[in-house]
């Protein structure tokens, strides 16, 4: 075993046990602190920092540094970071969970086999699943089961594409693939599930919500991103996920018009959002992967605000419909703040992070002459005004509610170390924003890109100006209704259904017919011996001698005939000469 530099992702794990057994004031100072010292530890990490173990015949490498995922590492630090102050106040059963999950994917973004990549992708499933079921509401059991056979079902594929391309004598150095078989198929849909692509897109909106307020913080920023991280690593350039990320991306936009839950109106925003990134990394290009890198990046800081705002609403309120909420800008101004912030970068708006983000994928579709890809990203950037962007915060804070409920005047805005949470995420929002060159730097391949163009400017507002005006004119048909929205696991629940009903249960059928036809058979067979060998059979009888004589002699008979048949046939057969 090697060990130059103990691998980040370790120290959050060892971090877990003594958040479980120290004095709850060191838990928290754990919490406040420990991501913001990893984060300088990983920065000061030399790229050649390396550690190594051997198990049951595998070489792991648990450290394998990559600008792509130091960044990303980066931005899930800053996350577990801002989680861990929101969940201040929380359990701490929540608190290890939260950080069980944040090391696996930390960890997942610096190992450098498949078998670990493995072993943290499931540790991954399970520690989310025990975050799902923090939450409160009457759903939340079910939800969190829902959620674990999904991404159990993504583990067997992805552990089965492993196993499939170790047997056929691949590496299992992680790598780029290409799809050239089944083993790097199974891979593909594994990664793919966890990203939420289609037809397991409903996933991220059927399990967030249901979690506690400050557990989707974590949720948000992990899980969706960890799986862009590994396409991004091991599948760049294959064409078959620019489709996949196009439809995510609409189907995003589609759901969050409707959605009146403002926590599932984010969900569906993360699905729409990680579509650009599927989009760019099919794309392949190192425009493409450069644009996927600073998007996970920006999308995960501003993400963390918008889902601390709802949180923040939601302990304020106990409600995360928007029928129940609107009017608490004035209870919330510094959360109210940060929330425009956001929502101007989720958008795009220059002098935010997004807009130099999203001009790289953009840009990536132009230079490979992806025509219709680039029509269907612009208009669902625009549609972004309609869920994250200004729909979001109209619903939370901003609409005035036709009779404002009596909980809004108990609720208070965030204080003390909660300001820093949903603060600095809002602050780098617009430090990337302004400051892109200092990030640009930072990315996996060096590239002369000035974002800050007339024509790309001028280009934006005319994209957002008007889906702007059209939402503001709008707002009438836009306004909460309470409904159930129907997801495309309605589809796959009635498929399971009546693969059961029609499937299992008229097997179930044929089988109990088949036994009763056995049962009748095996009862007749044995009336029918009982009738002939019993006591009273006939063939239990005494027979007269002479009777029997006359048997035996034509039964010689008959052998004699036919023997003397067969004699002459060979006979004949003989002299013809074969």
């Amino acid at each position: 075993m090697t060990s130059n530099f103990f691998p980040p992702g370790l120290i959050l794990f060892a971090a877990v046990p003594a958040l479980a057994l120290l004095p709850r004031r060191a838990a928290q100072c754990i919490l406040g602190l420990l991501p913001l010292a990893i984060l300088a530890y990983l920065w000061w990490l030399p790229d050649s920092a390396g550690f190594e173990l051997r198990l049951a015949g595998f070489e792991l490498r648990w450290l394998h540094l990559s600008a792509m995922g130091r960044l990303f590492a980066s931005a899930f630090l800053i996350a577990t970071w801002a989680g861990g102050l929101f969940a201040w106040g929380e359990k701490r059963r929540e608190w290890c969970s939260a950080y069980t999950y944040a090391a696996a994917a930390l960890s997942i973004t610096h190992c450098g086999d498949l078998i670990s990549l493995f072993i943290f992708w499931e540790l991954m499933a399970v520690a989310s699943t025990l975050l799902v079921w923090t939450g409160s509401f009457r759903g939340t059991p079910a939800a969190g089961m829902r959620y674990l056979l999904v991404h159990l079902t993504g583990g067997v594929l992805l552990m089965g594409g492993i196993a499939g391309h170790l047997l056929h004598g691949g590496s299992p150095t992680m790598q780029a693939m290409e799809l050239t078989n089944v083993s790097s198929g199974l891979i593909l849909a594994g990664f793919l599930i966890n990203a939420g692509a289609p037809p397991f897109s409903f996933w991220v909106a059927d399990a967030y919500p249901h979690s506690s307020p400050s557990a989707m913080v974590f949720l948000s920023a992990l899980t969706t991103k960890t799986a862009v991280f590994v396409l991004a690593y091991c599948f760049a350039g294959t064409a078959i996920l620019i489709p996949v990320g196009l439809y995510m991306a609409i189907y995003g936009v589609i759901y969050a018009l409707r959605e009146n839950n403002v926590r599932r109106i984010l969900a569906y925003s993360i699905v729409n959002q990680v579509g650009f990134m599927v989009v760019a990394v099919g794309i392949g290009d190192e425009t493409a992967l450069n644009g996927v890198t600073l998007h996970a990046l920006v999308h995960i800081l501003y993400k963390t605000v918008l889902v601390i705002a709802a949180g923040t609403a939601l302990r304020a309120t106990g409600s995360q419909l928007g029928t129940q909420l609107g009017g608490l800008a004035s209870r919330l101004p510094f959360v109210s703040l940060c929330t425009v912030i956001a929502a101007a970068a989720s958008m795009g708006i220059p002098l935010t992070s997004s807009f130099i983000s999203k001009s790289l994928i953009l840009q990536s579709a132009t230079e490979h002459h992806l025509a219709g890809a680039w029509i269907i990203l612009v208009a669902c950037s625009a549609a972004v005004v309609f869920n994250a962007g200004i729909r979001f915060a109209w619903l939370t804070l901003f609409r005035t509610p036709d009779s404002p409920p009596r909980w809004q005047e108990n609720a208070t805005d965030v204080i003390g170390f909660q300001r820093l949470a949903i603060g600095v995420p809002a602050f780098l929002c617009l430090a990337i924003g302004c400051a892109p060159q200092l990030f640009y730097h930072l990315l996996p391949y060096q590239g002369s890109y000035h974002p800050y163009t007339a024509v790309h400017i001028i280009e934006q507002f005319q994209i957002l100006l008007p889906a702007i005006v059209l939402f503001w004119l709008a707002r009438p048909l836009l306004a909460p209704r309470p409904l159930i929205q129907l997801d495309t696991d309605w589809l796959l629940r009635k498929l399971l259904l009546f693969s059961w009903q029609d499937g299992v249960l008229r097997l179930l059928y044929i089988t109990l017919n088949l036994r009763d036809v056995i049962l009748t058979s095996s009862v007749r067979s044995f009336k029918f011996l009982f009738r002939h060998y019993g006591p009273r059979g006939i063939l239990a009888r005494s027979w007269p001698t002479g009777s029997i004589a006359l048997w035996v002699a034509l039964i010689l008979a008959s052998y004699v005939v036919l023997y003397s048949l067969q004699s002459r046939s060979l006979w004949q057969f003989v002299h013809s000469g074969f």
